[in-house]
Formats: structure tokens, sequence, C-alpha cells
């Protein structure tokens, strides 16, 4: 296990998926999942890890790319999620350490799960203070797909109680309804006067599976989410460059699903997954996802914790 410590937080992860698998903070591990490689492989695979190389679903597991159509690898039914069956959350990457970040390396060969181009992808974890930050840098052989994300799911209680007596705000004007496929129909609907409007702070109090477009521009540092529990007052802001902000209630947990402290019971954290908005080769009106040979791709995320 390889562990990133300052006088505030210490978090710790393995190298399959690049993942995240704990996040002590204010005398509570706050991340949610399995322990154990084997354990996160036979229970919820998702938890902590990095998603690609696309995060979020891809309607009908195809995309096209400078007209050319590109049939993907689905595990969704007819969709694929997260990258389809051998994505990048069940694979070891390559780690390197210094004192204080973590950089884990992986390459996805041309045709990987249905994508062309050969990707080189990094992830570096580095912490100071209370923070955690996260820095993904990608580049491609060929015209590409990429939308990277963690995948953590969090508890600021450590796991007393469970996603609904969250307190949560998003800083998104706008969110993307779904389908009954959990597929976005690619409308950006305002979410005044809707159950999605979390603009100020307020209780999680149900269930939700959706993205929100965040206000302010992509590419740029942004306060996107605050997750607190208001019992213990742990606090934590999530900071992005991308686009959304994905947050997502666990449940389809069950006690199949072994946990670092005893099963992963349904409702019991929630994943918040800053990233593009899902399926966006499917939606013009969407931010491209689109990589090209020369270029690089980008994501900044950070976790910040109060209390």
């Amino acid at each position: 296990m390889l562990e990133l410590k300052t006088d505030k937080i210490r978090a710790r992860f393995t190298t399959l998926g690049a993942r995240l698998v704990a996040l002590d903070f204010a005398g509570a591990d706050c991340v949610m999942g399995g322990g154990s490689d084997a354990d996160i492989l036979a229970g919820d695979w998702t938890t902590g890890a990095v998603a690609g190389r696309i995060a979020g679903r891809i309607a009908n597991a195809r995309i096209s790319i400078d007209n050319t159509e590109y049939q993907l690898a689905k595990n969704f039914g007819e969709h694929q999620l997260h990258g389809g069956p051998d994505n990048f959350a069940i694979r070891h990457w390559t780690a390197e350490a210094t004192d204080n970040s973590i950089r884990f390396s992986l390459h996805s060969p041309d045709g990987d799960q249905g994508y062309p181009g050969a990707l080189d992808v990094t992830a570096t974890y580095a912490a100071s203070g209370n923070t955690l930050a996260l820095d993904f840098v990608a580049q491609s052989s060929k015209p590409t797909v990429v939308n990277l994300t963690n995948h953590a799911y969090w508890n600021m209680s450590g796991g007393t109680r469970g996603a609904f007596e969250h307190e949560m705000q998003i800083m998104g004007s706008r969110y993307l309804p779904l389908s009954d496929e959990l597929l976005p129909s690619g409308e950006l609907r305002d979410v005044a006067g809707t159950r999605w409007d979390f603009l100020k702070l307020r209780p999680v109090g149900g269930v939700y599976d959706n993205c929100w477009v965040l206000d302010g521009p992509r590419g740029t540092l942004k306060h996107g989410l605050t997750l607190k529990d208001p019992v213990s007052g742990r606090r934590m802001e999530v900071w992005t460059t991308e686009a959304g902000m994905q947050m997502y209630t666990a449940e389809h947990w069950n006690p199949g699903f072994p946990g670092k402290t005893g099963p992963l019971r349904q409702y019991g954290a929630i994943a918040i997954e800053p990233q593009n908005l899902p399926d966006a080769p499917s939606h013009k009106n969407f931010p491209s996802a689109e990589l090209r040979p020369g270029e690089v791709y980008r994501h900044r995320m950070e976790w910040r914790f109060f209390g």
C-alpha cells in the first residue's frame, strides 16, 4: 500500500486502478470501499479508482471521429460504462513515489476496448496541508476521446451516517436529465425549482445519479462541490478544471460487496466524479472529449478538507 501524509491528512493508494483506498482526516477514514485488491474486485471495482478511457456511459457503445465509426466493448447492456469490461480501474498501473506525490502511469494500446489510438496516461496524486490533488495528463497516437476522473465514494462521518444525511452544495445551475437507461438526453436543464438544485448547502435527502454542468469556464480550476457531515462538522470541497460534476448515492451497494469494515451498505456513501459531461461523444452541444495527436489532455482536481 502506498501512502501520502501531511499533518492534516493521510491518503493510501493501490496500483489497481491508481486507486485512492483511504483518506484519514480529523479522526475518520472518509473514503468508503474495499480494502484489499481481492475485495475490490469481488465487490464494487469502481471505488476510489481512475475511470477511463471514458468515465460514465457511452450510448450504444459507439463513437464517431472524423466520420469514422468505432464499435466499443459493451459492459452495460448495449452500452459502455467507465471504459468497457477491461477498463483502467481493474488494471495495475506503474507507480513512482516521492515524499509528497505518487505518479501512476498506464499505456493503453491502439484499439483497446475499441478506442482508436495508443494512449499514454499519468495520474499524479500530491498532498499538501489539508489538500489532496490529482493531475491527469494523456496523449494519443491517433484522434480519440478521453474523459478521466477519480471515482471515490465519500462519507464525511467515516461511515457512521449514510449518504442522505450529508449536506451538499453543487456550483451548477444546470443538470443532465437521463433516459430510462441512465443515458443523458442531451438537454442541459435549469435546476431552479427542481430537486436537483444544490446551489445552496442542503441535505442530500434522496437518491441521485446525475451530472451537473458547473458554472464557470472549463479548463479553469474552480470550486465545484461541497460535502459536509453536519454532526461532526467535517467538510470537503472538491475543485476541478472540468465542465461537470457527477454525483451518485451508491444505490447498487449491497451486502455482497466487501468493504474495509464490513459489507458496503446501500446509500452508504456518495460517489463524486468531476469530469467532462458524460456521453459527450454522442452530443455535439456538450464540451468535446476529442484528443488529437500532438495535443495534451489535462484535468486537475483537488479535495480540500476542513473541520
